[in-house]
């Protein structure tokens, strides 16, 4: 299975550069990153199989969680991270949470994205 873009295509948004610049992570931030930032995770990957020929696509479910230790501005750049995200994969639901060991908002999404391989 190939991995799903979703820094090259964040990178790719100036709108996106603009709120984050750099701090764009897989599964995890490095100790010590400065809020804001943008944390993503493949959750589940199935393979779109046929009885013909070998899979030829994925169906790939991510999740996306800005940190933010101001409320608007973690529901801000997830909202201009949805904007270019959807144009690629299906939005399935927000999530909006505040971490009190970190003071830190939480906000982000599940999707889904069709990956060709």
């Amino acid at each position: 299975m190939k991995q799903v873009p979703i820094y090259k295509t964040l990178k790719a948004s100036p709108e996106v550069v603009a709120l984050l610049g750099d701090k764009i992570y897989e599964d995890l931030a490095p100790t010590g990153t400065v809020a804001p930032y943008l944390v993503w995770s493949e959750v589940t990957g199935t393979p779109n199989n046929n009885l013909d020929c070998p899979a030829n696509n994925d169906h790939v479910m991510y999740q996306i969680m800005v940190y933010s230790p101001y409320q608007k501005t973690a529901s801000d750049i997830r909202t201009a991270v949805c904007e270019v995200l959807q144009q690629h994969s299906f939005i399935l639901s927000r999530i909006s949470d505040y971490e009190k060991d970190t003071k830190l908002f939480a906000r982000g999404f599940d999707a889904n994205w069709w990956l060709d391989r």
